[in-house]
């Protein structure tokens, strides 16, 4: 329902109190800053903004000094409101850095209230700056906007200050009545400003991965800290760390960021090499610890002797494979204690090396630490058969051999539920040198190929390929496995995965691929590119994705590549059980009743975006996500006659 819009009304009072406020708040940038541009006005001849609303159940009234906003229980998803230019068509703020308002939450319940600085343009290329803060009952704060940054101040959209057409305020989805009050909405600060920087929020890549020894080049450098009985130096014009521990203590050094994090997504391992400089033996213990948790501690296979030098190397990848536990008091579950992993590489704090209880004082000294991938060889045996026991038939292949994707296999379209900035197009589903490569880049053009589809996100700036056998081949139970490489630009979203299929007599797509009555959505391999080529996560959702959603699964298995930088990722699905598989070895499982039981189908994506928050980055497109096969077997007693291929017209968009 449109409701006209409405002129807001102030004082010039309060537009004095305000530029006080502002005026005070702007000494404190660096660089000078322009006076506040007001987005509203008390006087009606001078308004430079008006209320617009165009949702029901939200009401944006004003009031001396401000607004009051209401908003309904039943006012839908993300309800709200916008203020628009008066005159013309956008404001021109480029002489500021930011907008920023002050709001009070004026109702009985917690809320979290999202500003959000639009561009005009296509809202699939999300051409806007947002910042959200929660609110308690009768709290006041500011809510700020950086033109260029957005979430957390992080680098977001190219927000072209000079083109500014609405300024929003919403809040998010709930079933209870809320409001808040706005006040002092201005544009300020010097243009071109910059957010503070947080020390919590650096993050840095280690070049070459050396935190520490020669060739470090780490900006800040690494600092150290250490407890109980362990003393440090720094040795070697600051490369090196040298270590003295007295007799019968224990005690620990940490070497760790300057500040925020060290993003070690490019590695799988972390290598510490230490030299005894001592007279007796030691067996150090070593893990890697980031914000989620730490690695397994490890030590040399043998006591580093007098004069010797050896290396320890702690591996990112669980020592036990992840075990889900399903809490029916919980949406999401996790694993049981003690299997998987809590380490996230992306958020590395710490490496820490420790000696306990030493017979004597020793002395060594920390040569190097550096961050590694060591490729793994892996058994010949994988891709040839299931990786356990069973009476097996290999029930699916696709080596992509030849130039084309089968289309009496494959469909190359569906619809993008995901991101909605991404077309999915055949010349972006690529079949050569024995590979089908999903490619994403920057390429305007229509979704599924199509001119004549009106929808809102038939056309967009962004293209990529898709592949999956709905309606074309499906399977209950069995092995599924494909071996892959990852794409390497930050903000994509890859997956091997699967889906029900009911079969053609439940009718249209949405009650074939229900995940309600046994039905399943399998993350077999889902990857966001933030995290590197090395970890991605596994996951089972079932009863919908609404209010009735249940999910269980881990986002950090970890499992290295080969040589040429592909890992072989397997699915074991038996009633009541799934197995997930990394180079034919086992990486997690979960056992449990309410493990699917009807057909499914396999599916080969990659859109942008996923929970990671890392934005996309155009300039490092084009980024390909390459899958060498797709197989899957059978077992002799789970077989049924529904399994396999289905009659089809090889028409690149089966029915969805």
């Amino acid at each position: 329902m449109y409701i006209p819009s409405i002129p807001i009304r102030s004082t010039l009072i309060i537009r004095l109190l305000a530029c006080a406020f502002f005026c005070q708040y702007a000494a404190a940038d660096d660089g000078p800053a322009a006076a506040p541009k007001f987005l509203f006005d008390a006087v009606p001849a001078n308004s430079e903004g008006r209320i617009q609303q165009d949702q029901p159940g939200v009401s944006a009234t004003p009031r001396e000094g401000g607004m009051d906003v209401e908003v309904n229980a039943d006012s839908g998803n993300y309800p709200g409101f916008s203020i628009v230019p008066v005159r013309g068509e956008s404001w021109d703020l480029s002489p500021w850095g930011h907008v920023q308002a002050s709001v009070t939450n004026t109702g009985d319940h917690r809320i979290r209230v999202h500003l959000r600085v639009d561009n005009a343009g296509p809202w699939q290329d999300n051409p806007w700056n947002t910042e959200s803060v929660t609110f308690n009952p009768g709290e006041t704060k500011f809510i700020k906007v950086i033109f260029g940054h957005q979430h957390g101040f992080r680098p977001g959209y190219k927000l072209d200050p000079s083109a500014v057409v609405r300024v929003m305020f919403f809040l998010d989805r709930s079933n209870r009545d809320r409001s808040f009050r706005v006040e002092d909405l201005v544009a300020g600060g010097p243009a071109g400003e910059k957010p503070p920087v947080d020390p919590s929020s650096v993050v840095v890549r280690p070049e070459g991965g050396v935190i520490l020894g020669s060739g470090a080049k780490l900006e800040p450098a690494a600092v150290f800290e250490v407890k109980g009985g362990m003393r440090a130096q720094w040795g070697d014009g600051n490369k090196t760390l040298i270590l003295e521990q007295a007799e019968g203590a224990s005690g620990s050094l940490t070497v760790k960021p300057a500040m925020g994090v060290w993003n070690l997504g490019n590695h799988h391992e972390v290598i510490v090499t230490l030299r005894n400089t001592g007279d007796t033996a030691i067996t150090p213990r070593v893990r890697v610890q980031s914000r989620g948790g730490a690695t397994d501690t490890v030590s040399p296979p043998e006591p580093i002797e007098p004069g010797a030098e050896s290396t320890v190397t702690a591996s990112f990848v669980a020592p036990t494979p992840w075990v889900g536990v399903a809490n029916p008091r919980q949406k999401h579950s996790g694993g049981k204690r003690g299997t998987g992993t809590p380490f996230q590489s992306d958020r590395t704090n710490g490496v820490v090396i420790s000696l306990d209880n030493v017979p004597a004082s020793v002395r060594a000294e920390v040569v190097s630490i550096v961050a590694a991938a060591t490729p793994v060889e892996i058994p010949e045996w994988v891709g040839t058969r299931p990786p356990v026991d069973g009476d097996w038939t290999l029930t699916f292949e696709d080596n992509f051999e030849g130039t084309e994707i089968d289309l009496n296999t494959w469909n190359i379209y569906t619809r993008n539920f995901w991101d909605r900035r991404t077309h999915f197009t055949r010349d972006n589903t690529i079949v050569a040198d024995g590979k089908l490569t999903l490619r994403y880049e920057q390429k305007t053009g229509f979704h599924n190929d199509n001119p004549e589809d009106d929808s809102p996100v038939a056309r967009t700036n962004f293209a990529s390929g898709y592949a999956d056998t709905f309606g074309k081949w499906t399977q209950r139970y069995g092995y599924f496995e494909a071996r892959m490489k990852l794409p390497a630009a930050p903000g994509l979203w890859p997956a091997f995965w699967m889906m029900p299929d009911r079969g053609q007599e439940n009718g249209i797509w949405y009650r074939r691929q229900r995940t309600e009555d046994g039905g399943m959505e399998f993350d077999i391999m889902e990857h966001l590119t933030a995290w590197g080529p090395y970890r991605f996560n596994v996951a089972m959702h079932w009863d919908g994705y609404a209010e009735n959603h249940r999910a269980i699964g881990s986002s950090n298995i970890y499992v290295p590549t080969d040589a040429e930088g592909f890992f072989t990722i397997g699915m074991l699905w038996t009633p009541g059980e799934v197995v997930y598989y990394g180079n034919g070895e086992e990486i997690g499982r979960w056992e449990h009743p309410r493990v699917a039981n009807v057909q499914s189908y396999m599916i080969l994506y990659m859109v942008s975006g996923g929970w990671a928050n890392v934005p996309l980055d155009p300039s490092q497109l084009p980024s390909d996500f390459v899958i060498d096969y797709v197989r899957a077997w059978q077992r002799a007693d789970l077989a049924t006659p529904e399994d396999g291929p289905k009659e089809n017209d090889g028409q690149p968009f089966s029915q969805h």
